[in-house]
């Protein structure tokens, strides 16, 4: 019998009696009082019964659930990746900057010396077989012309020498400047650095036979000169004038810088792409055009500012760094040369000549205190004199 059944059997009579006395106040109480035990068992009864306490509170729980793997999530954890490698690089290119000890320009540079050696070796062999068949040999009249004019620079400045332990040819083997084999197959730089700024102090040359390039050059303590330039030197005042700008390149160790940097510019471009969202090739033509060419535009100014003091302190005339780039403005120009300065890896003409003249009075200022130019600058203007009583 259940509980309902019981109680109705138990109070069924006493509904009775205060119906047939017709007592208000009875009914009232007994009302009251049936009520009263029935709400309290129909609410421990659906309290019982009910489970959608712990139901709601495992709803709640699963929006945080879904919050923890949100999208957004994802993006605050890259980007703390993020700000930590720009952190560590930050770190990285800060301990690596030096100044320039010619000039104290601040740059990157997280090349050694030691690996300098390496790069010198390697650089000179793939010279050697890029030009095979074209190199001039060490007793031509062209190569010791400009043999004499490196030599003339490098020992001026106590920078070295140049390796003399390429074979030499006579004249009557060659002809018409061409040869079929390299002369300088036996020639390899020493296990000493071959680089000026580790100690080695010794440097190779390479004259190439090429008019169709006009051009110089110098990497890691190898200078090569392309026949192509000559005529725009017109001679050994010109030809110091461009030795001593590529040379400058060398001591300022320009190619190891480039190397250095290129890691920053790649970084940069690599921020660009993933913080911004562009394209990886948009981002590194903005870093090329922003940061690399004007990079390298700023170390030519650098050379011709080091290359300058170099050729005043061998004797030259600083003028002739002036006249030299006048021809060679002339030339580029004549020959559909870029005149949008942003674009290249040099500066333009006019400027380049501009900054030249600038640093000439500082060249002979140099050239006054160098004790072997002695008295050069006397023996210039009298022989000038000399020459235009006779013209």
């Amino acid at each position: 019998m259940t509980l309902l059944t019981r109680m109705w059997t138990t109070t069924a009579p006493i509904l009775r009696t205060s119906h047939a006395t017709r007592g208000p106040s009875v009914f009232s109480r007994s009302n009251l009082r049936l009520r009263t035990p029935t709400s309290n068992i129909r609410s421990t009864l659906l309290r019982k019964l009910s489970t959608s306490s712990p139901q709601h509170a495992q709803y709640k729980r699963f929006p945080s659930e879904g919050h923890r793997h949100s999208p957004g999530g994802g993006t605050d954890n890259r980007m703390k990746i993020i700000i930590a490698l720009a952190a560590v690089g930050g770190t990285y290119y800060v301990v690596h900057l030096e100044q320039v000890p010619e000039t104290g320009r601040w740059r990157f540079m997280d090349i050694s010396s030691k690996y300098e050696t390496k790069l010198a070796q390697v650089a000179y062999d793939e010279l050697l077989a890029e030009f095979r068949g074209k190199i001039l040999p060490s007793n031509h009249p062209v190569t010791r012309h400009v043999q004499r004019v490196v030599t003339s620079i490098l020992e001026s400045s106590d920078l070295g020498h140049l390796r003399s332990s390429e074979p030499s040819r006579s004249s009557a083997q060659v002809a018409d400047y061409f040869w079929t084999e390299d002369p300088f197959t036996i020639g390899r730089p020493s296990g000493e650095s071959s680089t000026p700024e580790s100690g080695g102090k010794e440097w190779n040359l390479l004259v190439v036979n090429d008019p169709s390039i006009v051009n110089a050059m110098a990497t890691f303590g190898n200078i090569v000169v392309f026949t192509g330039i000559l005529p725009i030197c017109k001679d050994e005042e010109g030809l110091a004038a461009v030795l001593g700008h590529e040379i400058a390149h060398v001591v300022a160790r320009h190619a190891s810088e480039r190397y250095s940097s290129s890691k920053v510019f790649l970084a940069v471009a690599f921020l660009m792409q993933t913080v911004f969202g562009f394209d990886f090739g948009l981002a590194n033509l903005i870093s090329t055009l922003l940061l690399e060419l004007p990079n390298s535009r700023t170390q030519e100014y650098e050379a011709d500012t080091i290359g300058m003091r170099l050729t005043a302190k061998a004797c030259y005339n600083p003028q002739a760094a002036v006249e030299m780039h006048a021809r060679l403005a002339k030339y580029e120009q004549a020959h559909g040369g870029s005149s949008l300065e942003f674009l290249r890896t040099h500066p333009g003409g006019e400027r380049r000549i501009k900054h030249l003249q600038e640093l000439v009075p500082e060249a002979y200022s140099v050239q006054a205190s160098s004790p072997q130019c002695a008295g050069i600058q006397d023996s210039v203007g009298g022989f000038k004199e000399f020459a235009a009583r006779w013209t």
